[in-house]
């Protein structure tokens, strides 16, 4: 939703990085790439350390690449579909490195493989989707997209980690991903709604 709603005023605030990188020559594929290689060292670096601050924040950086990659792209003109392939799929290993590192961390699998698993059919529900109809992004703002669910499990864990308090005897991470799942699973439903529609109307 943020990303659908607020694209323009995301790619504002990249603009200062954006000519720098682009007058370079640097590949876009390069700066998409690196988001996954920078997330690996960051989960190997916080399953050797356990410390989630430090973690938390080098993602937050890492993070900004997942915009620079497009805006580079779209400043050199050399925007492809397989750029966009190539930055879904990265997404979604950046996804899955990050909440099985922290779920190592934390301890907390299953709640995790249950956030986990609703992310990648958010994800799904719409690629599936665009198999059988012609869709476009802006017509997708839904509950949890991959920003919404980033920065609220960033938050969360972040959180977990600084303040001690424990409703009913658990910390605001375990809280964090028992949200994360049940909306990651009603985004799913909305999206199939969505779909269910757009075919009758379309297909």
């Amino acid at each position: 939703m943020l990303t659908t709603r607020y694209k323009s005023v995301l790619n504002r605030g990249l603009e200062p990085l954006v000519a720098p990188l682009a007058r370079t020559g640097v590949s876009p594929s390069a700066i998409t790439l690196a988001g996954p290689l920078l997330t690996s060292l960051d989960c190997l670096w916080l399953l050797r350390t356990g410390a989630v601050i430090p973690f938390c924040l080098a993602m937050a950086a890492i993070m900004v690449l997942d915009g620079l990659d497009g805006a580079v792209a779209r400043a050199g003109g050399r925007v492809t579909r397989f750029g966009a392939y190539l930055d879904a799929v990265c997404d979604r290993y950046v996804e899955v490195m990050v909440v099985l590192a922290v779920a190592h961390v934390t301890s907390y699998w299953a709640l995790s493989l249950a956030a986990l698993s609703g992310a990648l059919l958010v994800s799904y529900a719409k690629a599936r989707a665009a198999m059988e109809v012609a869709v476009s992004n802006l017509e997708w703002p839904d509950l949890m997209e991959r920003a919404e669910r980033s920065l609220l499990f960033g938050a969360g864990l972040a959180a977990g980690a600084a303040v001690p308090w424990r409703p009913l005897g658990h910390d605001l991470f375990w809280w964090t991903l028992v949200l994360l799942a049940l909306l990651t699973h009603l985004t799913v439903l909305q999206r199939a709604l969505r779909a269910r529609r757009y075919i009758r109307e379309r297909g």
